[in-house]
């Protein structure tokens, strides 16, 4: 038993990343075909996969590069490479958890262990979430408008998905920011749940909370504003942001012609993308497994000859899934191992820049 208090912090900590390892490894050989991958090695120019290989890459370091701009307009961390570490993590929670919900929590988590205040550590992940949020729905929808009277005649069944996952995009970012621009109004509700579930005698401590619950809103909306009244900042981010999903969305192009085709171009497969992104982001599986390759078949059905189709969905998912899921999962453990407890706040050089 002593020895179980003694250790057990480390138990817990390498007995989840021992989890994490186990969870990836087996998500991978559960669901790639690794069998056929020797059959697509003879196909296909591989000097293509190369590209599409350094485009995810790309997607990759512009994540961290945008969150550490954001992070240092707010909050400046003396910590190396504190942006990429957050971004790999987001990508593996976000590929692990239904809804990428474990994300968030997670990054917020991070942050606020490198004393980051939990209300400026909740703002900081809510501008790169909101920006990323509003970029893609405005990119993929201006790729729909441009490309409508083409999909009208080639997807017909495809566009109705499309319009749900754009709707439920932006109802979410409009509630979000309604939320951060009506401060008073959340309170109001806050204070109300916390009145009534008070009564419960589990939840009696919250009524001690509601000043300190109504202090991290206020201060929460303060950090979110800060961020979107920030013209220099707002404009920097948004153009990586729009390279980055450029980068990102140019994957299925480069797959197209590394199987040596060249009927169509590289504006109507960057919308085909858009489209699946679209139509499979209101769907809960982890990463949207299943949800991908399902949605790829269908729309990318025009682009592919039916004799390759299936070597490009799965070289669709080793690229824009397992690729970002492995190097993410090996940052991921690493960074969980780095972490630490940090000294106080008093001592270390974070500063706030709001």
């Amino acid at each position: 038993m002593e020895f179980l208090k003694k250790y057990k912090g480390a138990i817990l900590k390498y007995g989840f990343l021992a989890f994490l390892m186990f969870f990836t490894v087996n998500l991978v050989f559960k669901n790639l075909d690794i069998s056929s991958i020797d059959k697509i090695k003879d196909i296909i120019n591989k000097k293509y996969i190369i590209i599409g290989i350094l485009a995810i890459i790309i997607y990759m370091i512009l994540e961290g590069v945008i969150l550490k701009q954001i992070l240092d307009a707010q909050y400046k961390v003396e910590e190396k490479f504190l942006g990429f570490k957050l971004a790999t993590m987001g990508f593996y929670y976000n590929l692990v958890t239904p809804f990428a919900s474990g994300s968030q929590p997670m990054l917020i988590y991070v942050l606020n262990k490198y004393k980051v205040p939990l209300s400026e550590a909740t703002g900081i992940i809510t501008n790169k979430t909101l920006l990323y949020q509003s970029i893609v729905t405005i990119y993929c929808a201006v790729f729909f408008v441009l490309n409508i009277g083409i999909l009208q005649s080639q997807l017909p069944g495809v566009i109705s998905l499309v319009v749900i996952g754009l709707s439920i995009n932006a109802f979410t970012i409009l509630s979000g920011l309604l939320a951060i621009l009506n401060p008073l109004k959340v309170k109001a509700i806050t204070n109300f749940l916390i009145q009534h579930l008070s009564k419960l005698r589990i939840l009696k401590f919250l009524k001690k909370k509601e000043d300190k619950i109504d202090k991290f809103i206020d201060e929460y909306s303060k950090s979110v504003k800060f961020f979107m009244t920030n013209k220099k900042l707002l404009i920097k981010t948004t153009v990586l942001t729009i390279i980055q999903l450029t980068a990102y969305f140019s994957v299925s192009y480069w797959i197209y012609k590394s199987f040596n085709l060249s009927e169509y171009h590289f504006i109507y497969l960057i919308t085909l993308q858009t489209l699946l992104y679209m139509a499979v982001s209101p769907i809960p599986t982890p990463g949207n497994i299943g949800a991908n390759e399902i949605a790829f078949f269908s729309i990318f059905t025009t682009a592919f000859p039916k004799s390759v189709l299936g070597y490009a969905v799965l070289l669709y998912g080793g690229l824009v899934y397992y690729l970002i899921l492995i190097s993410s999962a090996i940052m991921t453990l690493l960074t969980h191992v780095q972490i630490k407890e940090k000294p106080s706040i008093m001592e270390t050089n974070n500063t706030s820049k709001i």
